[in-house]
């Protein structure tokens, strides 16, 4: 399939699993430069070398999306070693559950407040780029039952 995404530069963010490494996979397929974050370094790490050698570079660089300086950092030296931003994928989900206040706040500063830092640090990257998509996912998961 072409997508017309070969020589693009994309951010994903939560790329190790799930929605947001088939993300990432299909960006790097169609000939995309991707870099990926999520919390874990390990994680992070066998992501990267899992999908080494697909179609686009592939980068994962451990970052958690609620911490905005951290967020700003990624975002600026990916911008910097891509030459640049063309796509923006805010995947991440902390999907906390149970329905108490402590699990709301962490989902707000990660899904929420997450893609608010993600979209501010790339969009002047953005701004100078000819494609300039930005998309957001979420994911309903939730409790499996027994």
């Amino acid at each position: 399939m072409d997508l017309g995404l070969k020589g693009l530069r994309a951010l994903v963010t939560g790329g190790t699993r799930g929605i947001g490494r088939a993300i990432v996979e299909t960006l790097a397929d169609e000939g995309a430069a991707v870099a990926f974050c999520a919390r874990t370094t390990a994680d992070v790490a066998r992501a990267a070398e899992e999908m080494t050698g697909r179609g686009g570079m592939v980068t994962g660089r451990c970052v958690d999306v609620s911490d905005e300086a951290g967020v700003r950092q990624w975002v600026g030296d990916t911008a910097a070693e891509l030459g640049g931003l063309d796509i923006v994928v805010a995947n991440v989900s902390a999907l906390a559950i149970p329905d108490e206040e402590a699990n709301w706040r962490a989902s707000f500063d990660v899904d929420m407040m997450g893609t608010v830092h993600l979209v501010n640090a790339a969009l002047p990257h953005l701004e100078r780029s000819e494609a300039c998509p930005a998309a957001r996912w979420t994911s309903p998961r939730g409790p499996t039952p027994p």
